[in-house]
């Protein structure tokens, strides 16, 4: 088992004494007093940060591209960015953000249709991309565009609801759109191609399969051997491996695992957190089968090997956010939560408020899009919410919380 935290022993010597109101590990959960703690949290806010620009940045080309009907250049800067495998400093795969740039108008108009749920419509508004592909029919970068968006505007079909439970209308809508981005994906082999976005194609077409669970580990799998530093993959992995989707809780654990030990040269044990990760965000109950001591390892692990202020602000979010709350001594959850402490006092130099807007509760409606005052502001909220709440007894006792350059700092206040 690691250490808590490295660098602050003498605060923790003097401030975690059994019994005594300063400790700095959470105590309970039932802290009280949080609004008056909050100025007393003092942290440099970093927004826009290096990830939301580049991703700004590729799906502004992305659009720009598509808008001069630039398909050539749009199929080149595709097709190298995934020979590349080029990614975000958030290891987002940038091939997938000119692709979704390159939509991005088209998407938005068929919503519309799909909103005043007119089919015909929406099926119209796509005709323009698949007269792209006519123009060029064996480029894979322009067949992927048209393929995503069939699969993004069946999603919106579906909504919230499985499948089964539409209406026959949005149902032959979901049918439809999720059938012609199949036959797309089945002219592009992804190991042929090496293409880690017809992997992705693959595993998002598992839902509309009438047996995915016979080959959705190893759909992932092939995603993840194609594009080991894509994070978004490994989480992938964990929502397609819980009961609600195409596996079991005994799957998780097995997947997760499988996958730490595959990828162990590039992440340690951060490919078991990974797969966790992905299904905590999406139920609560994923914590069933989880190795908590495994899970913690593999959180060093990953900011080990990426050492970022998104890295720290995503994972702290998520140990905060997702995990925080009410949870049971000694449960996995709260030894998860728990992690909070060593990955502020370690790793947390500034804010990324946009991380922390965007991090996903179990069980609340995930955030709507909203002006990007709005998401700065929420962010912020949830962030210094989540670190008075951890840190109250401190902070109830006179401190101030002071990130910087160097780390943390508990301060005694004035």
């Amino acid at each position: 088992m690691r250490p808590f935290s490295t660098g602050f022993s003498a605060l923790r010597t003097a401030l975690n004494r059994p019994g005594q109101p300063g400790a700095i590990a959470r105590r309970s959960t039932g802290a009280t007093g949080l609004g008056p703690l909050r100025p007393r949290v003092e942290i440099p806010v970093c927004d826009p940060c290096p990830e939301t620009a580049a991703r700004d940045k590729h799906l502004s080309r992305g659009r720009f591209l598509a808008r001069q009907d630039a398909w050539d250049r749009l199929a080149a800067e595709f097709h190298t960015a995934e020979r590349d495998r080029h990614m975000t400093p958030g290891l987002l795969p940038v091939a997938g953000l000119l692709a979704s740039g390159a939509r991005a108008d088209v998407m938005a108009v068929a919503r519309c249709a799909v909103q005043r749920t007119e089919p015909r419509r929406a099926r119209a508004v796509l005709a323009a991309l698949d007269l792209s592909m006519e123009e060029q029919p064996d480029c894979p970068a322009i067949a992927y565009v048209a393929a995503m968006a069939h699969v993004d505007l069946a999603r919106d079909w579906r909504g919230a609801s499985p499948p089964g439970g539409l209406s026959p209308q949005r149902r032959d809508a979901y049918n439809w759109h999720m059938r012609r981005a199949a036959g797309l994906a089945d002219r592009y082999d992804p190991f042929e191609c090496e293409s880690p976005a017809w992997a992705e194609v693959r595993c998002a077409l598992l839902e509309a399969d009438p047996r995915p669970g016979l080959r959705a580990a190893d759909d992932f799998e092939d995603l993840i051997d194609l594009a080991p530093l894509a994070v978004g993959h490994y989480t992938a992995l964990g929502r397609a491996m819980r009961p609600k989707a195409f596996g079991s809780w005994e799957m998780l654990e097995r997947q997760a695992r499988r996958t730490a030990e595959r990828t162990r040269d590039l992440w340690g044990a951060g490919g078991y957190a990974w797969v966790y990760i992905g299904a905590l965000e999406a139920d609560a109950e994923a914590e069933r089968r989880l190795d908590a001591e495994y899970f913690a390892e593999g959180l060093h692990d990953i900011l080990a090997r990426q050492p970022s202020q998104h890295m720290a602000n995503r994972l702290a979010a998520f140990a905060g956010l997702t995990m925080g709350g009410p949870s049971r001594t000694g449960s996995a959850r709260r030894r998860i939560a728990d992690s909070l402490g060593w990955i502020t006092q370690d790793h947390l130099r500034e804010l990324h408020p946009r991380v922390w807007a965007l991090a996903p509760m179990p069980g609340r409606a995930h955030p709507a899009e909203t002006e990007a005052e709005d998401m700065v502001r929420r962010g912020r909220i949830r962030a210094m919410s989540s670190l008075a709440e951890f840190y109250a007894p401190a902070l109830q006792s006179g401190h101030c919380l002071v990130f910087g350059p160097k780390g943390m700092s508990l301060m005694r206040g004035t």
